[in-house]
C-alpha cells in the first residue's frame, strides 16, 4: 500500500475505527487501510478476495445502520478527497473520500454547484450511490442525477470506468445511481455535471404547539403546488426534549425557495393564517450562503430511524397517527430526540423514470423519517423502550405511506428491506450483482442479493 495500514493497538486506530453511529462502536476492524489512490483500493480488494476475508468500504462513515464498519478489513477512502474542476465542460471530478463540505469549499467561488446533501461530513460516495437528497433536489434532481461517470474497483480487482457511453460498463453506471453503496464495487471517483446557481431564499419557521395537523397539511399543499420552486423539510418535534405532551409538540419547516423573499411570504400565507409563528426567519441569500445556513449538525450518539415514501401527501389520518405516537414516546432517556420529518422529494426528482436509474422512488413527493436516540448511559430497559416505540410507531404509519424506504436512511430492523429499498428495480440490481460480483464478496446484512428472491448472507 501507498497509504497507511493501521492495526489494533497502533496510534490512531481507535479514532479511525470510530463510527458515526455509536451503536456500532464495539465493531472493531481487524485492520484499517487508509487508501490514498486507486492502487491501494485494488490491493485491498485483491487481498480480501484471495484470502476470503470480510471487508467494508468507508467514505464518510455515515451509514446509520453500521454497514460501513466491519470486524474484517476496513477499506477507508477518506484520504482520497481530491476535487478537479472542468468548468469549460461543466464537470467536476470528485474522489470517493471527499465530503459534502469538501465539494462546497471547492465550488463556492465558481457560481456552479452539484445538488448535494446538508450534512457536511457525509461522504460523496454514500450520498450519490443511494440517490442523494438535499435542498436543491426538487429544483435540480438528486445527486445521482448529476452523475456522468464513475471509476470503481470491482470484485476481480479491475479498475473500471462506468458511464452511459456505449461500452463503458453501462449496467454498473445504472446501478451506481441509487443502488446503494457497498454492493457492486469500491468506487474511487465520480464525475458530476455542474449547474449554475444564483440567489435563493432560505426559511426557518417554527409555530407554537397548536394546530399541528393543519399546519403540516398546509405545508404539504404549498410544496405540492410549487414542486420545483420550494424545497421543504417539515417536522413535528417536542419544544422541550423531556416532553411528549401535545401542547409541547411544535411544527417547524426549514428549506429553500428559488425566488425572492416577498414571493415566498405570499406562498406561505396559508400556513401563517393558521397560527402566528414564534420564529420566522426568511432571508434572501446567495446560493452558498444559503447552503451554510441550511447545513446541519451531523447526527451523533446512538440512534435508530425508519423511513417511508409518501405519494402525493400524508393526509389527516396519517398525521393524527403521527401525533398520537409522538405523544406515546416513552421518555426516560438522557438523550431525548424524537421526531417525525417530511422531506420534499418531488419536482425535478419525479421528472426521471423509475427504471432510468436504480433509484426507483420517482413517483413519491415526500420521505417520512421517524427517529429515536438514546444515551450510552441509559439502562438496557430504557433503550429497549426507545427501540420498541420506534418499531411500533413505524408499523402504525404503514397504512398511510408507500411500502418503500430510502436506502440512505437504512435500518437493520426494516422488514422486507430488498423490496422497500429497490422495488421493481431489484431484479436488475441482482443481475448487475451477478455480473460484477458473482462470488458475493461485497456483502453485508442488507447487500443486494445474487438471487432477488433471497436476502444476501451478511457479515461483519
Amino acid at each position: 500500500m501507498h497509504g497507511r495500514l493501521i492495526r489494533p493497538g497502533e496510534p490512531g486506530y481507535l479514532v479511525a475505527a470510530w463510527p458515526n453511529n455509536a451503536r456500532w462502536a464495539d465493531v472493531y476492524p481487524s485492520a484499517i487501510a487508509m487508501c490514498v489512490d486507486d492502487h491501494d483500493v485494488r490491493a485491498c480488494i485483491d487481498w480480501a478476495r484471495q484470502e476470503h476475508q470480510a471487508f467494508a468500504v468507508r467514505s464518510g462513515g455515515h451509514n446509520y445502520a453500521g454497514f460501513s464498519t466491519t470486524r474484517g478489513l476496513l477499506i477507508d477512502v477518506k484520504p482520497m478527497s481530491g476535487i478537479t474542476l472542468d468548468p469549460k465542460n461543466g464537470l467536476v471530478r470528485v474522489q470517493a473520500g471527499a465530503s459534502n463540505q469538501d465539494m462546497a469549499d471547492a465550488l463556492r467561488a465558481t457560481g456552479l454547484a452539484v445538488a448535494s446533501g446538508r450534512c457536511p461530513t457525509v461522504g460523496t460516495s454514500g450520498l450519490v450511490l443511494g440517490g442523494g437528497w438535499g435542498f436543491s433536489a426538487t429544483r435540480y434532481g438528486l445527486t445521482c442525477d448529476a452523475l456522468r461517470a464513475t471509476e470503481a474497483v470491482t470484485a476481480d480487482g479491475t479498475l473500471r470506468r462506468a458511464s452511459d457511453r456505449p461500452g463503458e460498463e453501462n449496467d454498473l453506471f445504472w446501478a451506481a445511481r441509487g443502488g446503494g453503496g457497498g454492493n457492486f464495487a469500491a468506487h474511487t471517483s465520480f464525475t458530476f455535471a455542474l449547474h449554475e446557481v444564483g440567489d435563493v431564499t432560505t426559511f426557518n419557521i417554527v409555530w407554537p404547539a397548536k394546530r399541528q395537523v393543519e399546519l403540516m397539511l398546509a405545508l404539504q399543499e404549498i410544496q405540492l403546488a410549487h414542486p420545483r420552486e420550494v424545497a421543504t423539510r417539515s417536522k413535528i418535534a417536542p419544544a422541550t426534549a423531556a416532553s411528549s405532551r401535545r401542547d409541547q409538540l411544535r411544527v417547524q419547516t426549514l428549506g429553500q425557495f428559488f425566488g425572492p423573499p416577498a414571493r415566498l411570504r405570499e406562498l406561505l400565507a396559508p400556513a401563517f393564517a393558521l397560527a402566528e409563528p414564534i420564529v420566522a426567519e426568511i432571508n434572501g441569500l446567495n446560493y452558498w450562503s444559503a447552503r451554510d445556513y441550511l447545513v446541519t449538525d451531523d447526527p451523533t450518539g446512538l440512534y435508530d430511524m425508519r423511513s417511508s415514501f409518501v405519494e402525493d401527501r400524508l393526509g389527516g389520518d396519517g398525521l393524527d397517527t403521527m401525533m398520537a405516537w409522538m405523544e406515546r414516546w416513552p421518555g426516560g432517556s438522557l438523550r431525548q430526540d424524537n421526531m417525525g420529518i417530511l422531506f420534499a422529494v418531488g419536482g425535478q426528482v419525479k421528472a426521471v423514470a423509475p427504471e432510468a436509474t436504480a433509484y426507483v422512488h420517482r413517483r413519491s413527493d415526500f420521505i417520512l423519517e421517524i427517529e429515536a436516540s438514546w444515551s450510552p448511559l441509559d439502562t438496557p430497559d430504557v433503550v429497549a423502550r426507545q427501540r420498541a416505540w420506534l418499531a411500533e410507531y413505524f408499523a402504525a404509519m404503514q397504512p398511510y405511506v408507500q411500502p418503500r424506504s430510502y436506502v440512505n436512511f437504512p435500518s437493520r430492523d426494516l422488514p422486507n428491506w430488498q423490496h422497500a429499498y429497490y422495488g421493481r428495480n431489484l431484479p436488475r440490481l441482482s443481475a448487475v450483482k451477478r455480473q460484477y460480483d458473482p462470488d458475493n464478496i461485497f456483502r453485508f446484512p442488507q447487500s443486494i442479493p445474487l438471487d432477488p428472491r433471497t436476502a444476501a448472507a451478511g457479515s461483519e
